[in-house]
């Protein structure tokens, strides 16, 4: 099933308009243009809310030392 920009607002506890705003800076999750519409894939949220967890406050993307 696919969700629209208000189900995944909800669901993400975002406003739908910062979602609109994260398709254009790539903050948010994954979406699919279909036609006109935007849909979201309930995994591709799972995976893009898993991403945002944190251990820490300041938490950088680093690789890994060898």
């Amino acid at each position: 099933m696919l969700l629209n920009s208000e189900q995944t607002a909800s669901r993400i506890g975002k406003s739908k308009s910062w979602l609109e705003h994260s398709r254009q800076t790539g903050a948010g999750p994954r979406y699919l243009k279909i036609g006109h519409q935007v849909r979201y894939r309930p995994e591709d949220i799972d995976g893009w809310l898993e991403q945002q967890a944190r251990t820490r406050v300041w938490q950088f993307d680093k690789p890994e030392a060898a």
